[in-house]
């Protein structure tokens, strides 16, 4: 690594340390200040959102630092919050692949539930969207073909995800991409009463979500991680979500009967072949579309573009802020996310 690139890494890591004001509010109102959770030294908050905060902490044990998922003594008197919470650890530990976010631990101490996630130093890809507005074709393949790795490691396992989307996909330094929050995951053979979801409702998040999940989750498959992901990579190429425009209701008709939209027509730059395998991605009929992540994978490496080097992108990208004029920042206040910006609403009457 070169020394500007270096001292950049620097003033940004020195940014984020600092402990302003807004950010002693939003600590104060999710987890008062710990100094030790357990076996866990904390070093400092990285992100916070409805479902509590996320801490860099330290394990005294093993000496290795890791991401302390924190769900707030209040939120552990709701059930669905403390289902949620929990099922993130259960379905995370059955899972062992470089493109996920691994689960260290998971406990309680002193009230608090808590999960020691791998810690990600990098970015979240809703921030790299955000700043690149659209990610070149070439990068965006790269990414799109580590998540679906993830997902057929999952798959494999009898895991289905149910919230694929920019905001739960990491990126490290080294390119190395990670998915993460498996809050809403499931087993694929769960008929059980102590799922998260009943039927009838709908759990993920709406710009993402394929038709059958919106009707029922209890309907989501691995075809409709698929279609997230689709709707995921258009986001990547386009720098806006398939159907992002108008009212909920709107856009939940819209991924029910709106063809799936061209990405040329706002990037001229998508190659035929990258636009033919986000249609199959997104068609409106599960048994139209990859019916498993293998499959998707054998065209997305038989696309015939060179793989990047995804590491520089992200790096570039903070770079590019710098240069702009704006004060570096990692953006990694969100890794692993603190909480996945999600509905539970009853079944759609569309």
């Amino acid at each position: 690594m070169n020394r500007s690139i270096q001292t950049f890494l620097g003033q940004a890591m020195a940014k984020r340390n600092e402990n302003t004001p807004e950010r002693k509010k939003r600590q104060s109102a999710r987890v008062p200040k710990l100094e030790t959770l357990g076996k866990y030294k904390i070093e400092k908050e990285i992100g916070a959102g409805g479902m509590g905060a996320v801490f860099l902490a330290r394990d005294t044990r093993l000496n290795r630092l890791a991401a302390l998922k924190i769900l707030p003594r209040d939120k552990a008197e709701n059930p669905v919050l403390v289902k949620r919470f929990k099922a993130e650890g259960q379905a995370a530990a059955h899972l062992r692949h470089e493109n996920i976010v691994s689960v260290y631990d998971a406990g309680e101490e002193d009230g608090y539930l808590y999960i020691a996630l791998e810690y990600v130093e990098g970015t979240d890809l809703h921030n790299l969207i955000n700043k690149r507005n659209r990610i070149p074709v070439r990068r965006s393949l790269e990414i799109i073909t580590q998540v679906t790795e993830a997902l057929s490691h999952a798959y494999q396992q009898g895991i289905v995800h149910r919230d694929i989307k920019p905001a739960n996909i990491l990126i490290r330094l080294d390119g190395v991409v990670k998915l993460t929050d498996l809050g809403l995951a499931r087993s694929i053979d769960d008929n059980t009463e102590t799922s998260i979801t009943r039927a009838g409702t709908t759990v993920g998040t709406v710009d993402y979500m394929a038709p059958e999940q919106a009707r029922d989750s209890k309907a989501a498959d691995i075809r409709s991680d698929i279609y997230s992901l689709g709707c995921t990579w258009y986001h990547m190429l386009t720098g806006r979500a398939p159907f992002s425009e108008g009212s909920l209701t709107n856009k939940l008709a819209a991924h029910a009967t709106t063809p799936p939209p061209d990405p040329r027509e706002l990037n001229d730059r998508v190659p035929e072949g990258i636009v033919a395998i986000i249609h199959r991605m997104m068609a409106k009929p599960q048994a139209d579309r990859y019916q498993t992540p293998a499959e998707l994978l054998e065209d997305l490496k038989n696309s015939n573009l060179k793989r990047s080097n995804l590491g520089n992108d992200v790096l570039e990208a903070l770079a590019n802020d710098e240069s702009d004029g704006e004060q570096p920042t990692l953006e990694s206040d969100q890794l692993p996310a603190a909480d996945s910006s999600f509905f539970i609403i009853m079944q759609s009457k569309l």
